[in-house]
């Protein structure tokens, strides 16, 4: 059996505060004429997952307070190191975000994690601002771009009013050197993630699994590539036809669609297909457009 000390502290890996090891310990004593203290380093081994971590007390003689039992207590400050987390990157998939987004916002739940909570107000503000840049999104100033969000259908009213509390609270941070609590930052976290998650990352975690409707060419094209597949050159068939039931992923704009994708064989820019003949199809009177398979 093992003869170690024991003591609880916190494991940043178990993320909560359980049995440690002490591997090695060394007090250093000051007592002057001027402050009495003591600090004791330990370096321990956490009993339940085996990570090492490294812990300092600071006992302060000179601030100390009776007990219940009248003995007079030092006050005691504990660190950590690794230190506890306040928020760990919370955010799945974060991987899919645009490179200058991710960068923001990993440097926010640093600045989070760090106490640094004037700086955390500054760069939770600046993922918008990042947000406004990756999207095209102008203004003469963030209000206006976060309004213009709204106009360009990115967000909701109701969001773009929590977009102008992070905005009011990165102003405050930056221009009035208001420190925003801690709770203020975890919604402002809340609300940016939210955003997050709307904009990139539920789009990316969709594909493949369940069906969306299509808004852009690019999209259409990659629909009707993964249709042309599966049929053989030469067929000459409307569009409805090679979309099938995955028409109604154009939401009624089939005529827009068939009209870019004919500019788009004319340029010379679509080479999959070409443009056939106007005729009917199946038991229905009317003509359409075919398109050939080439």
């Amino acid at each position: 059996m093992s003869d170690k000390k024991k003591i609880n502290s916190y494991c940043a890996n178990c993320d909560n505060e359980n049995k440690h090891s002490v591997l090695s310990e060394k007090d250093i004593n000051r007592n002057s004429d001027d402050y009495h203290y003591l600090i004791k380093y330990m370096i321990l081994e956490c009993d339940g997952c085996g990570r090492i971590s490294f812990r300092d007390e600071f006992v302060d003689f000179e601030n100390a307070y009776p007990n219940d039992i009248g003995d007079w207590e030092p006050d005691i400050t504990i660190t950590t190191y690794p230190k506890k987390e306040r928020v760990k990157n919370s955010l799945e998939y974060s991987f899919v975000l645009p490179e200058k987004i991710r960068t923001v916002y990993n440097e926010a739940i640093n600045a989070f994690n760090a106490n640094c909570l004037l700086l955390t107000g500054v760069a939770f503000r600046a993922v918008i601002e990042a947000v406004c840049i990756e999207n095209n999104i102008t203004g003469k100033d963030l209000a206006k771009k976060i309004d213009n969000l709204v106009r360009q259908k990115f967000i909701t009213e109701k969001e773009a009013q929590r977009m102008h509390s992070i905005r009011f609270l990165g102003n405050d941070s930056v221009h009035e050197m208001s420190v925003p609590s801690e709770e203020k930052l975890l919604l402002v976290l809340s609300i940016v993630e939210h955003l997050l998650n709307n904009l990139y990352i539920i789009d990316y975690k969709l594909q493949n699994k369940l069906e969306t409707i299509i808004g852009q060419f690019d999209e259409f094209e990659v629909l009707l590539n993964s249709k042309i597949k599966k049929l053989e050159k030469g067929n000459e068939l409307p569009l409805a036809k090679f979309l099938e039931k995955s028409i109604r992923r154009l939401n009624g704009n089939i005529s827009d669609f068939e009209e870019k994708l004919k500019e788009e064989i004319g340029n010379g820019n679509y080479k999959k297909l070409s443009i056939g003949k106007i005729d009917t199809f199946g038991n229905s009177p009317i003509k359409v457009q075919h398109f050939k398979i080439i």
